[in-house]
């Protein structure tokens, strides 16, 4: 089945009137389905929330004046990426709207992690799972990340993407676009496998300058290589891997940046290699 076949099976099951929740594998996936939907309404009848961090009070408060309104069409679309991200408080401002919203309404929340939406939030929702194929040609860890980012899927195809070196890796800051974190990703995978081989003082090194990088985005990138390496990992014992499988899965969900950046790059970078401090 292509992209274009699910995105026309769940715009068939779109119903105005009614709030869905859309589980995706990213995000990335999901804006490649939802496009096609958005491009048919008014571009006024349309409301994208994205949030960097947390969906909070204020951007439900906007939801429901967006919604307090006609539309110019037939239908007012809402969509909230990252759902999971809402706030305790968010959501029960949001539960009235989601259950009985506007005749002219559709609203979808966007999540990949379907349980840590809050049962009140979930029961309000009806369920549409997106599914991904993923092209047989890639190889496993290039599956992986395709299933982790969509906008990965044509560069990891054609080889399209750059290693870096050591010293251009520790000097990244900015990574705003998916082919920075690309060149991010597989230069930490293939840095990473060389220092497993290498003794522990000159990894350490490597920790240390790593460690200096109080950058979220970059640290999620380093998560989503180590929690690869060591799921293959054959000299970890399975308690291990869930060890730090689950420290991985906490960063990448984190809906703050709030992190003691240096202990987390030593837990993990250590942990990977089965070292202790």
């Amino acid at each position: 089945m292509t992209i274009e076949k699910i995105r026309n099976k769940i715009s068939r099951q779109l119903e105005s009137g009614k709030s869905f929740g859309l589980v995706v594998p990213n995000k990335a996936y999901a804006k490649a389905l939802i496009k096609g939907i958005i491009e048919t309404s008014d571009i006024q009848d349309a409301l994208v929330i994205e949030p960097d961090t947390n969906i909070g009070i204020d951007e439900i408060r906007t939801v429901v004046e967006f919604l307090d309104f006609s539309p110019k069409g037939e239908t007012k679309k809402v969509i909230l990426y990252d759902a999971d991200k809402m706030t305790q408080e968010a959501a029960n401002a949001f539960l009235k709207t989601l259950e009985e919203p506007p005749s002219y309404a559709i609203i979808i929340l966007v999540t990949s992690r379907w349980f840590s939406l809050l049962p009140t939030i979930r029961s309000r929702l009806q369920k549409l799972h997106a599914q991904l194929l993923i092209d047989p040609d890639l190889d496993e860890f290039e599956r992986y990340l395709v299933y982790w980012n969509y906008d990965f899927l044509e560069r990891l195809k054609g080889k399209n993407y750059s290693i870096l070196s050591e010293e251009e890796l520790l000097e990244t800051d900015e990574i705003n676009e998916s082919s920075v974190e690309l060149d991010v990703i597989m230069s930490l995978k293939q840095i990473l496998e060389q220092y497993l081989s290498k003794d522990l003082s000159a990894y350490v090194r490597f920790i240390s300058q790593l460690s200096k990088k109080s950058n979220i985005k970059f640290l999620r990138l380093v998560a989503k290589v180590v929690a690869w390496l060591i799921y293959k990992d054959t000299t970890l014992s399975e308690n291990e891997k869930i060890k730090y499988l689950r420290i991985c899965d906490d960063i990448l969900k984190s809906k703050i940046a709030n992190f003691n950046y240096q202990l987390t790059y030593y837990t993990l970078l250590l942990g990977l290699r089965g070292d202790n401090l």
